[in-house]
């Protein structure tokens, strides 16, 4: 029955339970109702419990099934206050704390004259991220996320985004593909800032092959495509979740996507660049990566 999709794990239900929740649940009892509710998904999510444990077994060599399942509660559980996180900040304007490392790039990027790219991961609080970048910046900022699966959950949050959204932060969907990167181009020259995830494909995405902790995979190649022809730097950045309301953002040094005639090996040497970023984040943090489907289709080993 239809109806029935609103209970799915990425279905509108639980949006609107968890906004009810935020305006109402005593600041006290928050924790005991996420822990159980987490309990509830990892048990229920078969898909979404799966994805993770697959890509634990790929971070974490050796690791047992047992372990890795829970493991993959803690993943969960910190998905749900990542998710909390927002709805609190976007409905009672309650800011995290912030901790800052690489503070020199975060300095240059504002400085130097030019777009940029921001290229980060399924890590920590993207949403909460880019507001923060929006908020410390004079430059508009473009953030590019793929769009919720169900279609009821991907209104509530477009009418959420539509309501919340500070002015300087611009939210697109990566499902427009052609005309998405001319408009990202577009605003590269206009000296914006590109804010996207550069961990996982989604449908309709141009992609490029790479190697992630040893397993072949398909990563986003846009962004790239991006910095080559605009010639703008990517920064990685990556926020890690610390605690209750307490947050850490890394920038890491920027890179370049140099122009040669060999488009691929420019693109492979990129790649390489990122996936060594993307590595060493992850696997400080695998606890907070929020990637729920195998991120390689390479069997187990």
């Amino acid at each position: 029955m239809k109806w029935l999709h609103r209970f799915h794990a990425r279905g509108v239900f639980w949006r609107h339970y968890l906004r009810w929740a935020v305006l109402n649940v005593p600041y006290w009892i928050e924790p005991y109702i996420l822990a159980v509710w987490t309990l509830f998904f990892v048990l229920l999510w078969k898909t979404g419990r799966r994805g993770v444990m697959a890509n634990l077994k790929a971070i974490l060599p050796g690791s047992t099934a047992m372990g890795n399942l829970f493991r993959t509660y803690r993943v969960f559980w910190n998905f749900a206050w990542t998710i909390d996180d927002k709805v609190r900040f976007k409905e009672l304007r309650i800011v995290p704390d912030w901790e800052f490392v690489g503070r020199e790039y975060i300095d240059r990027l504002y400085a130097e004259k030019g777009g940029a790219i921001i290229l980060t991961a399924h890590m920590g609080n993207y949403d909460l991220g880019a507001h923060m970048f929006a908020a410390m910046s004079k430059r508009q900022i473009v953030m590019v996320r793929a769009p919720e699966i169900d279609p009821d959950t991907r209104r509530f949050e477009a009418e959420l985004d539509d309501r919340t959204s500070a002015e300087a932060l611009k939210i697109d969907f990566s499902t427009r593909a052609n005309d998405l990167a001319l408009d990202l181009l577009d605003a590269l020259q206009r000296d914006e800032i590109i804010a996207v995830q550069g961990d996982r494909v989604t449908p309709g995405i141009a992609s490029f092959p790479a190697t992630l902790f040893g397993k072949q995979t398909e990563l986003p190649s846009g962004p790239f495509a991006l910095a080559m022809a605009a010639r703008v730097p990517i920064y990685p950045v990556f926020i890690f979740r610390l605690g209750r309301r307490r947050y850490r953002l890394v920038v890491r040094e920027p890179f370049e996507v140099i122009r040669t005639r060999d488009r691929s090996e420019a693109f492979a040497k990129a790649m390489a660049h990122w996936t060594a970023e993307l590595e060493a984040a992850v696997r400080r943090a695998w606890f907070q990566w929020f990637y729920f489907e195998p991120f390689s289709q390479e069997p187990p080993r």
